[in-house]
């Protein structure tokens, strides 16, 4: 938009509730004055009398008073200046009246909402208003002047701002939600008239859902004011109405881009996203997608999160975006606090890194100076990184596997997922000094494979009386994705050493090495850091991931993830060309008989709107791993796409 120089008068009713919905809208490099007014009714309920005081053009006029040596280039009139109740003559009478006296445009809620319909050129319009039915129908009435009809309505009937204000979002938006889908006519746009809803955050989200735009009277006014100063509105996250487009080529990437990367491996048009919010992706055209990968199940919170932007920008505000391996801030010291909470008393020591890749490096040289062994074991299916060190005790390799041979040296063994194989199998192995044996738990990029629970505990047993350390790799597992706070929790099974990475700083590069005093503390200082090891910006977004985690929170809605993926994904098993449906907490992968369905059906999906991530070891899987606080009602609507694309895949 450019840098803002305009000013805005804001006039705003005295109970000063809902202010926050405001500023939802409003782009970062824009603010406005805000003056308080009254009308001496007594109360602020949402009274037809009420509003009719509010709507005087003589007491609009006195508010000029507020701004006594202010020179405004816009006014918005908010909340319960409500210039609809005596209809379009009189909101245009006090629309001039109050432009004569501010000498600038004004803005009031109910003209901005109609600005904006008619700019949308749509027909099939249903309102939602807080108000009683009678003041509703007069709004309708008022719309119906400026010829535009709504095919359905819903009156909240709330008689006080107090009653808005304590209405969560949630139940909101599922009464919105529940409406729409049962109204008799179709819906083209939905309209949310009051201008103390609060409902900005969830925008996205219903508009997925339902499939249509929406307007809110708050959203709808701020746009106006900004725009009648000569300036565009663009907002993110508040929903597609809100956001101007903006041009990217894929054919400009392509022509940069390494081959080697993944950016064309679905499809040769890939979406080039421009905003997201929560578990919402918005491409250059302002299609919405559902991101149930979430970055390869690294934005566990979604996308556009208010909280975790706020601590990034805290810590952006002291100034220190990076301060190297040689020092520490305080939020970093905070995040080792933080996640000694969650895990542990054995895992005392800490060894940070940029990524799960290179936390797999420091865990496999850490042990190597602890034993002075050179020498791994790992599993089939184990997936570690790409970097050489994580591909060396790594089962598959996939692309890479041409380049060996790797360093150091690694046994790969049987992954024992149906039956207890490890006494057997680790009987074989010579008597060469072992520097450690890796694992994944639960392996993830195999495709959601489960190992013995009797295997792990006779592993941990062997290696017990060997005296060699045994490396758990939670990079996918961790942190809730599975239900547990850890993946091990299911096992009851504690490591030496654990492997963190992906989902740690909620979208921010991190990783991290957990593990026992004795082995973070057996080599030399300097022999191993990172220049960007888990600096200050994914240490402060971690802290608050974290701490959703230590409340408990997260697990609840892990669980009911897990209950509603378990009761829909479970009618998949009887598809042709699905051999298998599995899944735990928030991590779910639909195994098809071939890589080539699997391709088709999330390419498929991709177009409709669902964005899934592709595991299995031959890339025969397709993994749901959404944003751990998505809502039931996004699974639902992902879910629903994916059937819709599996069964048009299956029927061809």
């Amino acid at each position: 938009m450019g840098r803002f120089r305009k000013t805005i008068g804001f006039l705003w009713p005295c109970d000063g509730l809902n202010d926050q919905e405001y500023w939802k809208f409003l782009p970062t490099d824009v603010t406005w004055l805000t003056a308080r007014y009254g009308a001496e009714t007594g109360t602020e309920e949402l009274s037809e009398n009420n509003l009719q005081k509010y709507s005087s053009l003589e007491l609009l006029r006195q508010t000029a008073k507020l701004f006594p040596t202010t020179k405004l280039d816009s006014v918005a009139c908010g909340d319960h200046a409500a210039s609809f109740i005596f209809g379009k003559k009189h909101e245009e009478d006090l629309i001039d009246g109050l432009q004569q006296t501010f000498g600038c445009p004004v803005s009031f809620p109910s003209s901005s909402i109609v600005k904006l319909i008619k700019s949308q050129n749509t027909k099939n319009i249903s309102l939602i208003s807080p108000y009683s039915e009678t003041i509703t129908k007069k709004f309708q009435e008022y719309l119906l002047e400026n010829s535009i009809e709504t095919v359905s309505s819903l009156s909240l009937n709330f008689t006080s701002e107090e009653q808005l204000d304590d209405l969560s979002t949630k139940s909101l938006s599922e009464t919105i939600v529940r409406f729409t889908q049962n109204c008799q006519h179709q819906t083209d746009l939905l309209v949310i008239a009051g201008g103390g809803v609060s409902i900005s955050s969830e925008i996205p989200k219903i508009e997925v859902v339902l499939g249509i735009p929406i307007i809110t009277a708050v959203g709808a006014l701020v746009r106006d004011a900004i725009q009648s100063t000569g300036y565009d509105y663009s907002k993110k996250g508040v929903g597609v109405l809100f956001e101007k487009q903006k041009i990217a080529q894929s054919n400009s990437i392509r022509g940069k881009l390494s081959t080697g990367t993944k950016t064309f491996s679905l499809t040769d048009t890939p979406p080039i996203f421009c905003s997201g919010a929560g578990p919402v992706l918005f491409d250059k055209n302002q299609k919405q997608f559902i991101d149930f990968a979430c970055g390869s199940g690294t934005t566990s919170l979604g996308h556009g999160h208010d909280e975790v932007i706020e601590e990034v920008k805290n810590q952006l505000d002291t100034g220190i975006f990076h301060i190297g391996p040689h020092f520490h801030t305080d939020v970093q010291s905070t995040f080792y606090s933080t996640i000694s909470e969650l895990l542990p008393p054995t895992f005392s020591r800490f060894h940070p890194s940029i990524s799960g890749s290179e936390a797999t490096e420091v865990a496999i040289k850490s042990v190597m100076h602890k034993t002075g062994a050179k020498k791994f074991v790992g599993f089939t299916g184990g997936y570690h990184g790409r970097t050489f060190g994580a591909l060396s005790v790594s089962g598959e390799k996939g692309k890479n596997s041409l380049l060996g041979p790797f360093f150091p040296n690694c046994e790969i063994l049987t992954f024992p997922e149906k039956t207890n194989t490890i006494k057997d199998i680790v009987s074989t192995l010579d008597k060469e000094p072992l520097a450690g044996i890796i694992i994944e738990p639960i392996q993830a990029t195999a495709g959601l494979r489960f190992v013995n629970r009797d295997a792990l505990v006779e592993l941990r047993k062997f290696t017990k009386i060997r005296n060699i350390p045994l490396i758990f790799d939670e990079t996918f597992t961790g942190f809730s994705r599975t239900g547990k706070t850890f993946g091990f929790s299911h096992y009851d099974v504690l490591p030496d050493v654990l492997i963190f990475g992906k989902s740690l700083a909620a979208g921010f590069p991190a990783g991290l090495v957990a593990a026992t005093e004795d082995i973070l503390t057996s080599w030399k200082s300097g022999s191993q850091s990172s220049t960007f090891q888990l600096g200050p910006i994914s240490a402060s977004a971690s802290i608050y991931f974290l701490d959703q985690i230590r409340r408990g929170t997260i697990r609840k809605n892990v669980e009911k993830q897990s209950s509603l993926f378990r009761k829909i994904l479970g009618k998949f098993q009887g598809y042709d060309s699905v051999v298998e449906v599995r899944g735990i907490g928030s991590f779910w992968v639909i195994e098809f008989d071939s890589p080539e369905t699997n391709r088709k059906v999330r390419r498929l999906s991709l177009a409709n709107g669902l964005i899934t991530w592709e595991c299995g070891q031959n890339g025969e899987c397709l993994g749901l791993v959404p944003p751990l606080n998505a809502d039931p009602i996004l699974i639902e609507r992902g879910c629903d796409i994916l059937k819709r694309s599996v069964m048009e895949v299956v029927e061809k």
